[in-house]
């Protein structure tokens, strides 16, 4: 580039940055935060679903409900037919709303989640040879 040309480069640079840097910057910032907060709404959903298998896993005759509530979804940990608790926390008085259209039928036996589950890294990775 010659330098008449960068000069101008650098001019339009400055001009267009004072112009709508203040507007980039809104938008940048205001674009950020929904993400984010998607990104965290589907963390917050499988740590639920992790933590409910968990514990279904360590009741007797332990199963898993997923409700949706609001377009998120609660996942019901149940012991026989006993609510013992729920994935994320939820008021104890709003099961019965909750539970009101749900099939309590379609629950998941916790004990078959576990063997659904995708085996971890290690698992998956070659077992390494000792020399003799």
């Amino acid at each position: 580039m010659a330098a008449p040309q960068r000069g101008r480069l650098a001019k339009n640079l400055v001009k267009y940055g004072v112009r709508y840097g203040p507007m980039a910057f809104e938008a940048v910032k205001h674009g950020r935060e929904p993400a984010q907060q998607a990104i965290q709404a589907a963390l917050a959903k499988r740590t639920a679903r992790r933590k409910a298998v968990e514990h279904a896993l360590t009741v007797r005759d332990g199963s898993l409900l997923k409700v949706i509530k609001d377009g998120s979804a609660i996942f019901f940990v149940f012991s026989g037919d006993a609510i013992v608790t729920t994935y994320p926390p939820v008021p104890q008085a709003t099961y019965p709303e909750l539970l009101r259209h749900a099939d309590l039928d379609r629950r998941e036996k916790a004990a078959e989640l576990a063997a659904a589950q995708r085996p971890k890294l290690t698992d998956r990775l070659p077992k390494r040879r000792r020399r003799a």
